[in-house]
């Protein structure tokens, strides 16, 4: 009940933070990046069809895969493992 509940919390806090990183994206600091990219890792922990379209736009774009491969190692183990192409959750 209390993860279900975590998870609930979680999923609101990422949208919101999505959605004010895509209002805040054109200010001169790219501070809207920073919570774009926070947003989308957070609904990935808590969404399976965010993850799966996740990864379908990797298997679209081999650039998009190339860089996260390179940047997968520098991340926190958590966010290794979502990003992690076969984690299809």
């Amino acid at each position: 009940m209390f993860k279900r509940a975590w998870n609930f919390v979680l999923l609101i806090v990422a949208v919101l933070m999505v959605l004010v990183g895509l209002v805040t994206f054109l200010l001169p600091i790219p501070f809207g990046i920073v919570l774009l990219l926070m947003g989308i890792a957070m609904l990935m922990m808590v969404s399976p069809p965010v993850r799966r379209w996740f990864h379908a736009m990797r298997d679209r774009y081999p650039s998009l895969d190339r860089r996260l491969s390179s940047i997968e190692p520098h991340l926190p183990v958590s966010l290794q493992k979502i990003l992690r192409p076969d984690n299809l959750g």
